[in-house]
């Protein structure tokens, strides 16, 4: 006879398989990276106000604000990749804010309705900045401006950053090399400063084809001589104008990402090119004034073109700018930025023009031997 015994059930609880994926992360990862991307968003939209708002505020107090403001076309990039992500994330009030951003920046860039059908007896203005132009290389760079002068055949060539000297005695002229090739070569004249007993030199050289008046140059930084403005008074189709060259302070020639002792570890480092950058703010905001002064008085049709050393969005582009029309943004074909000539990040050579004036196009090319590009406009008499 077999003996029964009785047992107690043994309990067992089903596991999840192995290969079983999550639903969803845990809370704690998820409240993270939401946080995460909520103070990157934060931190785009605080640079985003700073950088549009800089030139609208003194650069006093503010010059800080300018470094971003250079930035500001990528925070614009940026900020729409973000306003996607919260449109996806549902997250309708930030959203909201986004949008109000965006539109912001489609104002500031967008052009509307500008430019027309070019013609042949269009006025045609390109400027410049040679980056000094002498040396081993000024024979070189000659025939580079005379080849980019011929394919663009403009009536006014402003230059930046290129050397004449005039002499009263028997009006005598000394160029240097590149401008020499366009007065030897092509048939530009250029003219010095009336009533000088001494001789006059500029590093703002205009050009022409058509019939210059007058010029006269004032110096915007008495310790500068690269920073100035070349008045040119000239005639065409029968009506009168005034040219305004600019050449505007510039940040120095060593840049912190050229410059062979960098640390980029060193506070002392940082702390030099920051109050470099200060005071070239500082310096431009003071040189928009003198030429804000210049223009007032201008009782022609005004043209103003140069190296502004800045983007339309710092102060000294937008105190100048007031009343005058911004050629690039009201005609301008691709992305217009001039500087540097290999690697092209900003827009810092402009071409500004009263309202008697229609802008018929503006493009900008490459030349070599710079590290500028040239912007060439297109202007006629307004109807």
């Amino acid at each position: 006879m077999v003996e029964r015994i009785d047992r107690e059930p043994i309990l067992s609880y089903p596991l999840p398989p192995i290969t079983q994926p999550l639903k969803k992360r845990p809370l704690v990862i998820r409240r993270l990276s939401l946080s995460l991307l909520l103070l990157l968003d934060g931190l785009l939209l605080v640079l985003f106000v700073v950088g549009y708002a800089s030139r609208y505020v003194p650069s006093r107090f503010f010059w800080w604000a300018e470094v971003v403001a250079t930035g500001l076309p990528y925070l614009s990039m940026v900020l729409v990749v973000v306003t996607i992500t919260v449109a996806l994330m549902q997250r309708w009030r930030l959203l909201a804010v986004h949008v109000v951003l965006l539109v912001l920046a489609l104002l500031r860039f967008a052009s509307f309705g500008g430019g027309a059908e070019p013609q042949p007896d269009d006025l045609v203005l390109l400027t410049f900045n040679t980056s000094k132009g002498g040396g081993a290389q000024a024979e070189e760079q000659g025939h580079a401006i005379t080849k980019l002068v011929r394919i663009e055949d403009p009536d006014i060539v402003a230059l930046q950053e290129s050397s004449v000297e005039f002499h009263p005695t028997g009006r005598r002229i000394r160029p240097i090399v590149p401008i020499r090739a366009l007065i030897d070569s092509l048939g530009y004249h250029i003219i010095g400063p009336d009533g000088e007993r001494e001789a006059v030199y500029t590093k703002q050289p205009v050009l022409a084809e058509v019939e210059l008046v007058e010029q006269t140059q004032r110096l915007l930084h008495e310790d500068n001589m690269g920073t100035g403005v070349v008045r040119t008074h000239f005639r065409w189709k029968g009506r009168e104008a005034v040219h305004y060259n600019l050449h505007l302070h510039s940040f120095g020639y060593t840049k912190p990402w050229e410059d062979a002792g960098r640390n980029i570890y060193s506070f002392s480092f940082w702390k030099r090119y920051l109050l470099q950058y200060r005071d070239a703010y500082l310096d431009r905001a003071a040189e928009m004034r003198k030429v804000q002064a210049m223009l007032a008085e201008e009782p022609l049709p005004v043209i103003v073109s140069g190296d502004f050393n800045s983007t339309p969005h710092n102060h000294a582009f937008y105190g100048i700018a007031q009343g005058l029309q911004d050629a690039f943004k009201v005609a301008g074909q691709g992305w217009g930025a001039t500087y540097r000539a290999d690697r092209p990040f900003a827009r810092i050579d402009h071409v500004l023009a009263s309202n008697e004036w229609e802008v018929v196009s503006a493009h900008v090319t490459k030349a070599d031997h710079s590290d500028h590009r040239a912007l060439i406009v297109r202007l006629r008499w307004a109807e």
